[in-house]
Formats: C-alpha cells, structure tokens, sequence
C-alpha cells in the first residue's frame, strides 16, 4: 500500500481528529515497507509542526516507522543520513514514547556518524527504561561491521543512568569475550564499578530483609528485582573480565546473598580472578537448576568442569535446569520452582526436527506457604510449561499435547466457534449427532479444528450430569472432565492433544 500524499496531515499539530489519526496510523501499518524512508523525509521536513503534536500520535508513528524499517530489506538503513534522524529526535514533542526506535535505526545504520550521534542521545536523552537501550545496543552484537571508537569510551559517560549501565555493561563484556577488544572497554573506571556493584548488591540485601523496599505494587517490585539482579550479573561479569583485586570484597559481598543468579556470577567472577572460594562456592551451585547452566558455563571456561559432581551434567540435570530458568523469567514465575523431578525421558521423531530429539518431562513444584503448585513441563525439543494441568495424564499423552502446541503448518489450524462458515457449522452439526448418540449432553461447539484433509470439533458437554469437554472427528472421541479441576483443558488444549497423538503416532510407530 502507498500512503497517500496529506497522510502527515492528519498526525501533526495540535487541532486532530482522533479517529483520522487512527485510520492513518493503520494505512503506515499495511504500507509497503520502503515507505519509512518517506515518512522521515517528510517528518523532518515538517520538523517545525512536532513540538505542537499529540505525543501519543508521535509515539505510535515512530513505532510504526520503526517496523517498516525492519521490514525493509536487510541493509536497508545504511545510508541512513544521521542528520536528519538527529533533527527529528530535537524536534520531538516532550514525554513522546519511543525516541529509542530512532536511536535502534541508527545502531542498525553503524556508521561512525550513525553511532556517534546515537551515543550522544543516549547520554543525553537515556531511556527510561533498560530494555529500551538493551534493544538500542542489540545491533552492536549481531553484527562486528562497525567501529568500536566510535561507541566506546564515550559510552561509558552513561554508566551512571539507571536504565544504561547493564546493557552496556553486557555490551563490553561481550566485546571482550569476543575478541574485538583486548582490553575491557571500562577497565579504568574499575572503581566506578566496584561502587555501582556494592550500591545494588547493598539494595538487593535490604529487599531479602524487606520486600517492600521496592515498593509495594507487584508489577513495581518485579520491575525494580529484575534491574537489579540485571545490573547485578553484567556487574560482576565486567569485574571479572578486567581482574582487578580491588573488586574481591565487592564481589564477596554479593556472593552472600540468597539471589542464585547473583550468587553464581559473583562467585563466578570470583573463581576468574584466582579465589578458591569462589571456585568452591561456584561448583556447589550446581545442585541447584536455576543456577546449573551458569555454573557449569563457567566451569568449562575456567577448565575446572570436573569438579562438578556427574550427576548434574547429565541430559536430565541440564534439561532440568533449562526449565527452571524458564520458569524463573519475571513474564512467568518470577522464581525458581521449589523442587524438579524428571519423571519421563524417551526419544522421539517430534516435529520441526529431522532426527529422533531427547525429550524430558518433568514435575515441578512450588511451595507458596498455604499453596502448592505442580505441574509437569518438557525440555528437549522446546522448553515449556502449559497452564493447564497435565499431572494426571498418561505420558504419552504429555508428550502428544506438547508436540500439538509444538507443531506449526499452513494445512493444521483451529476456528473458534463465533467464526465458523456454513461448511464448518454444518460438520459440527454431524459430529454434535455423534456425540448425542454417544451420551453427551447441552453440546455447545467451541473449536473447530483442520488437520490437514481431516476435521475435529471441540465440544463443551455435560455427560452423567458431570461437565466435560470433548472432541470428535467422528472417529476418535477425547472426552476430559472439568469438575474438581482448577486449570482444566481448554479447547485449544484439547485440540493440542488431538493434533499431537495424531503427529507421533504417524511419526513414531511403536506409539499405539
């Protein structure tokens, strides 16, 4: 789609209809993608319209903007003119969101120009938010094809802002790591890091006492244990890449906190810089899963690998492991599962893979003081865990339902029940008969799944007065009860399971 040519007419200045504004910013969402450098131009032309403009509008526009680019062909920014990108971030009208994905096209650009001028906003300007500048700095490690003068040091006269040190930090170490560098970027402001780690690591003590010291908003303590712990690792991290003696109490202080993450790369950064009790500390973290993979990545580095016991290095440790992290992101549990069981292991043709993969199931738990939470989760082919409860259900039939959330192709998909066509509802008529004959009862059709030339319907029912729901594609009936359970099946779970049996049993023929 070609934008029209008074599309910015109704995005700028301070007298717009709200729902013009809205049918543009959705023409820049279906526009063909080499319209963003369009949009630019005319935006810095009309410069002096911003400052007056809805921040909102603004807002979305550069989001917009921002996803053409990244449509667009792979080298398309650059050429990006430098210039013009500064001209427009000066002319932005004030708490407009999304000045980042400006500075993310100039880091995409990384020419000296293009990084200098991002490094000068990022001082000057940082992002609220450390994701922001983590997202800013991400071109800076998928790509060697720029200059490193022209980041670093200037960079590092942002390492005081909240939201700037970690990524940065992370952005140094990996610069080290990688070998574009043969001296960490901020080995001489050793002193500025050892404060920082003793400031955060000072804070985090005082949250492990009192919870409420970062708040008293869920989301807002999250938010502020995340940044923390963040700034904590890339911390350590830096300390001991550079391998400076002046930081061993700082990094000792942290490795006493309750944190596993934090634990393990103080002690980590410890074992790097010669201490023996770090290295000790180190290797006894490899009981723990959520901690596993740090430590046994360190191990390998600092060639001390042996010294953690066989049985967290086995295929089930790691995969155990593996799930504990994921558990632990702030986006699911926050923390770590109180115990980890693997309660199956098999190999199996699964799709998406050529070759048979190690699959895992394994039990979770959380103990939450009057609560419980279990569960069962896989590692092996993807690492996850479904919201509904699984814990009751044949192996086989864990596998399945995780290889049909697993499985993606254009000729398998599912229809929700307010969106079936003629043809869909007649087919749910003929399978609700079916199901009427077989003892169901008040069958309300829910989902209407395609698998490949076959059909299936899924069901809400009652049958012997007990709720239920159920699927049938007029062969194979899956019923699954409601009653007494707190995280039951929903219908794409149902279909899952459908779709899954059929996928391993095709694949895998020793599957009944």
């Amino acid at each position: 789609m070609v934008l029209p040519d008074d599309a910015l007419d109704s995005l700028l200045g301070n007298a717009i209809d709200p729902v013009a504004a809205g049918l543009v910013l959705r023409q820049v969402g279906a526009a063909e993608p080499k319209q963003w450098r369009r949009l630019v131009a005319e935006l810095v032309e009309r410069s002096n319209e911003l400052p007056d403009s809805d921040p909102a509008i603004i807002g979305a526009l550069l989001r917009g903007i921002h996803i053409l680019a990244l449509k667009d062909e792979p080298t398309a920014t650059r050429d990006l003119d430098p210039a013009s990108i500064g001209s427009l971030i000066a002319s932005l009208p004030d708490r407009c969101a999304n000045r980042h994905l400006l500075l993310h096209l100039l880091t995409l650009a990384r020419t000296d120009a293009a990084l200098q001028l991002a490094v000068v906003e990022l001082i000057a300007h940082p992002p609220a938010a450390w994701v922001e500048v983590g997202q800013v700095l991400s071109p800076l490690m998928q790509f060697s094809d720029w200059s490193v003068s022209a980041v670093f040091p200037s960079l590092l006269e942002a390492i005081e802002h909240q939201s700037i040190a970690s990524p940065l930090l992370d952005l140094a170490n990996f610069l080290l790591r990688t070998g574009r560098v043969d001296i960490h970027p901020a080995a001489h402001r050793i002193d500025t890091l050892n404060r920082l780690l003793s400031a955060v690591t000072g804070r985090l003590e005082g949250f492990e006492r009192d919870p409420t010291t970062f708040g008293d908003e869920i989301v807002t303590v999250q938010e502020r244990l995340a940044h923390a712990v963040s700034l904590s690792v890339s911390l350590c991290d830096a300390m001991g890449l550079i391998g400076d003696a002046k930081s061993l109490p700082p990094l000792e202080f942290a490795m006493q906190l309750k944190h596993r993450r934090v634990q393990s790369e103080a002690a980590g950064a410890l074992a790097r810089l010669g201490d023996v009790k770090g290295r000790e500390h180190l290797v006894s973290l490899a009981s723990e899963p959520s901690a596993r993979l740090r430590v046994i990545a360190y191990a390998e580095e600092l060639g001390f690998e042996d010294d953690i016991e066989p049985q967290f290095r086995t295929d089930a440790a790691i995969a155990e492991a593996e799930l504990a992290v994921w558990l632990s992101q702030p986006d699911r549990f926050g923390l770590p599962p109180t115990s980890l069981e693997t309660i199956d292991q098999r190999h199996w043709m699964w799709p998406g893979f050529d070759d048979p993969v190690a699959c895992f199931l394994i039990r979770f738990n959380y103990d939450l003081g009057s609560r419980r939470y279990s569960n069962i989760g896989i590692a092996g082919p993807a690492v996850y865990a479904l919201a509904c409860d699984v814990a009751d259900m044949q192996n086989d039939d864990i596998y399945a339902i995780y290889a049909g959330w697993h499985a993606e192709h254009n000729d398998i998909f599912a229809i929700s029940a307010a969106q079936f066509n003629a043809g869909q509802k007649r087919v749910a008529e003929q399978y609700r008969d079916h199901l009427d004959r077989a003892g169901y009862e008040q069958l309300q059709p829910e989902l209407f799944g395609v698998f490949f030339e076959e059909h299936a319907v899924v069901f809400l029912a009652e049958r012997e007065g007990k709720s239920c729901r159920v699927l049938t594609d007029g062969l194979e009936t899956i019923p699954v009860p409601l009653v007494g359970r707190s995280r039951p099946l929903q219908a794409p779970d149902l279909w899952n399971l459908y779709k899954g049996r059929k996928i391993l049993r095709t694949f895998n023929p020793q599957v009944e």
